[in-house]
């Protein structure tokens, strides 16, 4: 049976939320999640994310980043911890993509396989000016990786499929997980930042391509209604208030 664990991995108040729609007026602040997720299944433990550095606990006034307030109050080692397991124990690790709020605690798991879409990979590990949050997750340059051209089955069971859901960043994916109790639920990283954001198509600012951030909307849209679904914004404030989160789990 697949578990899934919920882990808190920071806090962010966006500080002028109109660059996370472009078009929009509305220059207020926004409070947003950054849950990472643990996936249990029988042939080994995948790792969705990394979060924020739990280094951020030590800076209990978080910090400034861009148009991002930035702050953790626990720290994702802690949360392994009570679970009963190590980031060495983790066998698969994947970033939804590159950004620093997704980043931080990536080295944990220099031992695990990595999986990213080639073109997020290339970005991170292959140009010869790397990213400024490459000393994130610069652990893994070394590590065994799967690199994806589009969605991909893990385990051929249909339970954990990696979505590519580009715009956000070039090589943005998403995750679909099929769970026996709980149901299908897709876990969107990036595509969107909130419910409201979602529906009515909001592309942030700062996206790759605007194109592509719209037909992964639809895309998922589509994945939703195919699989009768749960889509669980990765940033939605008021969804992540709704789950239950480690060591407690979901099956």
């Amino acid at each position: 049976m697949i578990k899934l664990y919920v882990l808190y991995a920071g806090d962010i108040i966006c500080r002028d939320s109109s660059q996370l729609n472009e078009g929009s007026s509305d220059t207020g602040q926004v409070s947003l999640a950054n849950p990472i997720f643990l996936i249990q299944h029988p042939k080994g433990w995948l790792m969705w994310d990394a979060g924020l550095s739990d280094e951020l606990v030590n800076q209990p006034d978080g910090v400034e980043a861009w148009i991002f307030h930035l702050s953790m109050k626990k720290t994702v080692l802690s949360q392994f911890e009570a679970i009963g397991i190590h980031p060495s124990d983790v066998d698969y690790f994947a970033f939804s993509h590159i950004h620093n709020d997704h980043t931080g605690n990536a080295n944990y798991f220099k031992t695990a396989k990595i999986i990213m879409q080639e073109k997020e990979y290339n970005i991170a590990f292959g140009s010869d000016k790397k990213p400024s949050n490459y000393g994130d997750y610069s652990e893994l340059a070394g590590a065994e990786v799967l690199k994806l051209n589009g969605d991909f089955d893990l385990f051929g069971d249909g339970t954990i499929r990696f979505i590519a859901t580009p715009g956000h960043t070039t090589g943005h994916q998403s995750l679909l997980l099929k769970l026996e109790e709980t149901g299908a639920i897709i876990i969107s990283g990036d595509v969107a930042y909130y419910e409201e954001n979602y529906q009515q198509r909001g592309i942030p600012t700062f996206n790759t391509n605007k194109a592509d951030s719209l037909a992964s909307i639809n895309k998922l849209k589509q994945l939703v209604e195919d699989e009768n679904a749960q889509l669980w914004i990765q940033h939605d404030k008021a969804h992540f208030e709704t789950l239950s989160l480690s060591p407690n789990y979901y099956q």
